[in-house]
């Protein structure tokens, strides 16, 4: 799933006319990198990484909900900090592209 997400975002920076080609480098950069490092991730961590979070459940504040993101955000960030990283450098990218 996550791989196949990669390859739909490559996908798309590289057919789009929108992105001036340093941009494009970039983000097949850090794609590129956030593959390789993909590579060495357990799965446990990538199917909680790519949960999404479900409504709360009654009686559960919405501030419950996003603690549990939170948390598994954290974790996420102490047990492999290299993919943050580059989760990081990636948003920021694209919200500096406006995207």
């Amino acid at each position: 799933m996550v791989e196949d997400r990669i390859r739909n975002i490559e996908s798309r920076v590289q057919s789009s006319t929108n992105l001036p080609d340093p941009a494009k480098a970039e983000l097949l950069d850090l794609l590129a990198a956030m593959r390789a490092e993909l590579q060495g991730v357990q799965k446990e961590h990538l199917d909680r990484a790519q949960e999404s979070a479900p409504p709360p459940p009654h009686g559960e504040s919405l501030d419950d909900a996003l603690g549990g993101i939170t948390s598994t955000v954290t974790e996420l960030e102490a047990t492999h900090p290299r993919l943050a990283e580059l989760l990081n450098r990636l948003a920021v990218a694209l919200a500096n592209m406006g995207i």
